[in-house]
């Protein structure tokens, strides 16, 4: 996964599914043992508070970390370098604890009210709403923290997942591509490309001698030609790995890979990887 939820292919969808899971686990944990400490601690102090109150008190801001959750995961996918530094990285994330509390504090406020009326048990704070806010804030910035430090290594990892080793790819067979330019056929040896974009309902393949259109779709084109070294660097454009002799990286992320005769073909940054190593 590169740069965003789309473009996971191989073990990252399972990887991000363990690491989700995890979290939810992780959080199930964390409400049955909150909940259960809050009920012994009034009992012993007498409270006539009944068990259900703790329970929904803790249930409200699991459901509230759930409801955000995805917005810490936009920002941990998007928030970081190369689009920016690190140390921009890492003030945009302690800002970003501030929206993330208030909506946090939002849900988990809003669903406890209508717990309570549903129960016939109004909810009546004892702090006003300043003080719960800074006293939330505080707690939340501490689990935004670590929820999004364990969302960057579960994109790490997905990310290694989701590499082939060079090595353990097997020699490819020898290909030819069959290409009908009008009343002619062409006999194409994959070292005779050097790139490829989709045109419609063909594929324009750029060779040494020219510009060809050949009657296939970019998908299918990248799966007969992957065995030999092209890459998918765009939603529509192929390279040959070993025809790109530098890459260039703008302030989007985007990037252009440049041909050893000078040509610059656009990448998206959803495609960096696969030009990686």
């Amino acid at each position: 996964m590169n740069g965003g939820w789309r473009g996971m292919s191989g073990g990252a969808p399972r990887v991000w599914l363990i690491g989700l899971a995890i979290i939810a686990g992780f959080m199930i944990v964390h409400l049955i043992v909150n909940s259960s400490s809050l009920i012994d601690e009034l009992a012993r102090e007498g409270s006539d508070v009944p068990d259900w109150m703790p329970w929904t008190w803790e249930a409200t801001s699991v459901v509230g970390w759930l409801a955000v959750l995805p917005l810490i995961a936009v920002a941990v996918l998007r928030l970081r370098p190369p689009w920016l530094s690190w140390r921009a990285t890492v003030a945009t994330h302690l800002l970003m604890t501030l929206p993330v509390s208030l909506l946090h504090v939002g849900i988990m406020m809003g669903l406890r009210q209508i717990i309570h009326a549903a129960m016939g048990s109004p909810y009546r704070p004892s702090d006003s709403v300043q003080a719960i806010l800074l006293y939330e804030w505080r707690k939340d910035a501490v689990d935004y923290v670590t929820l999004a430090l364990t969302l960057a290594v579960i994109h790490w990892l997905a990310h290694r997942a989701d590499e082939t080793p060079v090595a353990a790819t097997p020699a490819p067979e020898p290909t030819r591509l069959e290409v009908r330019d009008g009343s002619r056929t062409l006999w194409l040896a994959p070292a005779d490309l050097r790139w490829a974009e989709a045109a419609g309902n063909y594929v324009e393949l750029h060779t040494e001698t020219g510009p060809l259109l050949h009657r296939i779709t970019l998908a299918a084109l990248e799966q007969e030609l992957a065995p030999h070294g092209f890459v998918r660097i765009h939603r529509s454009r192929l390279v040959r790995r070993d025809a790109v002799r530098s890459i260039e990286t703008n302030a989007s992320g985007d990037f252009e890979a440049i041909l050893a005769d000078g040509t610059r073909v656009a990448g998206s940054r959803r495609y960096r990887s696969t030009l990686d190593g």
